[in-house]
């Protein structure tokens, strides 16, 4: 099983979880607060509390433990 890596949800600050094998793109939404928004494919986009450089510190940690 992969490892999930553990985020915050902007809304309710409830924990979510996310598969890094199944992110393709993670950017910043520059609204007010600024979100940082992780996409799955082109279908799914789900915003996350922590910052850009956060997410994808994460994620690529995750990425290199499994090889």
């Amino acid at each position: 099983m992969p490892k999930l890596c553990k985020f915050t949800s902007p809304r309710d600050g409830a924990p979510v979880y996310v598969n890094p094998d199944q992110v393709s793109v993670v950017y910043t939404f520059k609204g007010e607060p600024p979100d940082t928004i992780i996409g799955f494919r082109k279908d799914f986009m789900l915003g996350v509390k922590e910052s850009l450089d956060e997410v994808v510190t994460t994620l690529e940690n995750a990425s290199s433990e499994k090889d």
